[in-house]
């Protein structure tokens, strides 16, 4: 992770399957199918931020549920 917004392609490869490292072409379709915004980083990868996870994460829930997910900063 650079700082602590930006989550790198190593990141999201964990996030996608934890313990594992799966191709750029698996990454990417996870992120798309979780609603998951990213760029490409011109060194083979994708990368994110921390926001644009937490707004995928959220955007299910319907507004005023009090049942919202942590951000996921606090689960990686």
């Amino acid at each position: 992770m650079i700082g602590d917004r930006i989550l790198q392609f190593e990141d999201l490869q964990e996030m996608c399957r934890p313990g594992k490292k799966p191709r750029l072409a698996t990454v990417a379709r996870w992120a798309d199918d979780n609603g998951i915004r990213y760029k490409y980083d011109g060194e083979g990868g994708i990368w994110t931020t921390l926001d644009a996870v937490e707004r995928a994460v959220r955007g299910g829930n319907p507004a005023g549920n009090d049942s919202a997910p942590p951000p996921v900063s606090e689960l990686i």
